[in-house]
């Protein structure tokens, strides 16, 4: 059995940019610098130990990996590639997932489902078990709107010394959200572009 980090950065979502830096570097030093990014994602997996499993699970799947991932491209190509990197292979894993939410409310009564099991994730999922602070406003099955006042992301991405990946987390709502049929997605601001809240606001259009 491989080591946890092994786990964490394998799968398709990374395809793409492993393609970028075997034709960057080729195929040994592309492997060798992924095996740098498993290393450097050791180390941040045991600074995370003292998290709750709710929170750690944000954490370890999402912010710690990006951030193992960044900080070895920024070594090979500097900083500012390296975010321009990272927010490519993102992009595309956003895009992706939006597919299945667009197939979700395409369906007979797709829209309401999908609103139902919005409104549940959020107290399940991005609750305060799992490192959120949230103030909902309406909660209801053609309205949601509620606000963020604390996240494990902006928080996480802050203490690896990482604050600018951040926004790419948050970036994946608007994609996931923003352009599903007769569904209406609004946010003004977030934590990471320095607003005091993430206000989101999904509701029947």
């Amino acid at each position: 059995m491989g080591r946890p980090s092994q786990e964490l950065l394998k799968g398709k979502k990374y395809d793409t940019l492993i393609a970028q830096l075997v034709d960057r570097l080729g195929t040994d030093e592309a492997a060798a610098l992924w095996v740098r990014a498993e290393r450097r994602l050791d180390g941040m997996l045991a600074q995370s130990k003292s998290l709750s499993e709710g929170e750690k699970l944000h954490v370890e799947m999402f912010v710690l990996p990006t951030c193992a991932i960044y900080f070895e491209l920024a070594d090979a190509f500097g900083k500012d590639e390296a975010f321009r990197m990272v927010e490519g292979y993102m992009a595309e894993y956003s895009a992706n997932a939006a597919k299945t939410f667009k197939r979700i409310v395409a369906l007979p009564g797709g829209r309401g489902l999908f609103m139902r099991a919005f409104g549940k994730v959020v107290g399940l999922a991005f609750g305060k078990r799992q490192g959120f602070e949230n103030e909902m406003h309406e909660c209801t099955p053609n309205r949601i709107a509620y606000d963020v006042l604390a996240c494990p992301y902006h928080r996480a991405s802050a203490q690896m010394g990482a604050p600018e990946i951040c926004q790419f987390f948050c970036r994946n709502d608007e994609v996931c959200y923003g352009d599903l049929d007769g569904i209406r997605f609004v946010r003004t601001g977030t934590l990471a572009k320095g607003a005091s809240r993430c206000d989101f606001l999904i509701e029947r259009a």
